[in-house]
């Protein structure tokens, strides 16, 4: 997330791939929530 503010300054092509390389952390980032999230609610039941 430190790249985000960056992403104003890079030249185009780089903050394109600065963005795109955000979203997949991002992907990731919500997929293991949703793993813990399903993994605590397989455990409460």
């Amino acid at each position: 997330m430190s790249i985000f503010p960056q992403i104003q300054y890079m030249e185009p092509e780089e903050a394109e791939k600065a963005m795109w390389n955000l979203l997949a952390y991002c992907r990731l980032d919500t997929l293991a929530m949703v793993k813990v999230w399903e993994e605590l609610r397989r455990t409460a039941e």
